[in-house]
């Protein structure tokens, strides 16, 4: 059977093209070029490229591909308008393919998430110009084929057995999690992220962390979605069924959220939400919000200056410590009391250790204060491999604190975390930074005396029924006791479960404040 054969040349450039690409003369090289299309998902440390398909028109159908067959190089080059900065390469590098698999005329190339070379953001950190951000990097994907593909007509005629070709890509990446979002640019106010839940009658509204806010005034409005699940999170299957549907309304800080007075951002966000509460049909009693870090003082900021808007908070991390030195004002031992008086219940969230902002400071610090004359419960959770955790609360299911383990590595604290980035489908331990503990509300997994989650209790949260906890029997991933702790006592944790061996590290690293 005649084979389609010309001599092997290097890929053609790639912006729009391949990059031009030297590899060894394997066999014969047609003149076809096939479109090659970017898929990524939001994981727990951001948005990455994990599937490349390949379309080799209607009517084909390709076999013999293997993990071996292509290369796949990655480039991701900054582009904010700085002359110091725009076009310095973020990174440069091979991405490892885990998987491929074939489905008529398309394969699919599946990659490591965790390989170095997948994110769609770039950080920029430059303490002089003070630059702290996450920004959407600009991509360049360059495919080589490395041996021949068997090829077959939609009839089962074989066209060739030693098939080579030539890939393009225009480096557009879709992601159905974000997809359902759309960009709201409010002019002279706060731009977001918008999921419409249609005729529901609910909102969760979501402040970032410091490391996703707008960035020479560039109007990105992705960098709080894409930075990690922070707003991917409540649009999921698994939270809008919880929620009984949700709209979700991620907001953007045109800098960063420590201006939050100085720029009288908590008002412009108040009016932001009333106008989608009016627009929408919205419930006012069941308006949910959630922030993390600078993120999560924005949220206190926000209880304390409208008491009665949020029906439950969810508060991760929260930076009050460091507001005042970041242009911020931390929040008086008077304020956070205040919060006492409002119907708006809290679940704090954060790790033992925390090398961002001292935990005893900021959740430690409040849930202090708000449980001030109550008695507190505690309950313990040992889980397989994300990290264990002591769940603190009132009797009257109003305030709770979950402080979850960390442990050393190599000189720096950090928090367990289950993933599976090879994507085989088997879970294995990653170390994060220990602030980055919104991954674990994100994912739904703290959990209280009675075994409710914390998006569960925050939907079913009811202000005029007293829930006293009921503890369950321990095991893994379950609690191990319920004690009472007196009138304002936390109590110490218990000695960490021994650890299941390390499996890999975390993504390149970014400073979330």
């Amino acid at each position: 059977m005649k084979k389609f054969r010309k001599i092997f040349a290097a890929a053609a450039s790639m912006a729009l093209a391949v990059t031009a690409f030297s590899a060894p003369v394997l066999a014969q090289t047609v003149d076809t070029t096939y479109n090659c299309s970017l898929s990524a998902r939001v994981t727990d440390a951001g948005e990455v490229v994990n599937k490349m398909t390949i379309d080799f028109g209607a009517g084909n159908r390709v076999s013999n591909v293997d993990v071996d067959t292509f290369t796949v190089t990655a480039k991701s080059t900054i582009k904010i308008e700085d002359e110091d900065y725009k076009g310095k390469v973020q990174y440069d590098g091979e991405r490892k393919i885990v998987k491929v698999e074939t489905d008529g005329q398309y394969v699919n190339v599946y990659f490591d998430e965790n390989d170095g070379y997948g994110s769609t953001l770039t950080y920029i950190s430059d303490a002089e110009k003070g630059y702290a951000r996450n920004y959407p990097g600009e991509l360049e994907y360059t495919i080589v084929q490395n041996k021949g593909v068997t090829l077959t007509a939609a009839d089962g005629r074989e066209i060739d057995n030693d098939y080579i070709a030539k890939y393009t890509t225009d480096n557009t990446v879709t992601n159905d999690e974000t997809a359902k979002f759309e960009s709201v640019i409010v002019e002279n106010g706060i731009n977001y992220q918008y999921y419409d839940a249609g005729d529901a009658d609910s909102l969760i509204v979501w402040f970032h962390g410091n490391g996703e806010g707008d960035l020479l005034n560039s109007g990105n409005n992705v960098a709080q979605m894409l930075a990690n699940r922070g707003t991917v999170a409540w649009a999921s299957d698994e939270a809008q069924e919880i929620f009984g549907g949700a709209h979700v309304m991620s907001f953007q800080a045109p800098d960063t959220w420590y201006y939050a007075q100085r720029d009288g951002l908590l008002e412009i966000a108040y009016n932001e939400i009333n106008d989608l509460i009016k627009a929408k049909n919205i419930d006012p009693e069941k308006v949910y919000v959630s922030g993390c870090s600078a993120g999560g003082y924005m949220t206190t900021r926000m209880l304390i200056a409208y008491p009665d808007l949020f029906k439950a908070a969810m508060i991760n991390c929260p930076a009050l410590d460091v507001a005042t030195i970041r242009g911020g004002q931390t929040p008086t031992d008077e304020e956070l009391a205040s919060l006492t008086k409002s119907d708006t219940a809290i679940w704090l969230v954060q790790g033992v250790t925390d090398s961002s902002v001292a935990t005893d400071e900021c959740s430690k610090r409040m849930f202090k204060i708000l449980t001030e004359g109550q008695e507190t419960t505690e309950i313990r959770y040992l889980q397989n491999i994300n990290s264990d955790f002591t769940t603190y609360e009132t009797k009257d299911n109003k305030y709770k604190l979950t402080l979850y383990d960390t442990v050393n590595v190599d000189g720096a604290n950090k928090i367990n975390l289950e993933e599976d980035y090879d994507m085989d489908g088997i879970p294995t331990l990653v170390h994060y930074n220990d602030h980055w503990t919104w991954i674990f509300t994100l994912n739904n997994n703290p959990k209280d005396a009675s075994g409710t989650s914390i998006m569960e209790w925050a939907a079913n949260y009811n202000v005029d029924a007293e829930q006293p906890a009921t503890p369950v029997a321990p095991s893994p991933d379950s609690p191990e006791k319920a004690v009472p702790t007196g009138d304002n006592v936390l109590t110490s944790l218990y000695a960490t479960a021994a650890l299941l061996s390390v499996c890999g590290l975390a993504f390149v690293k970014r400073k979330f404040n």
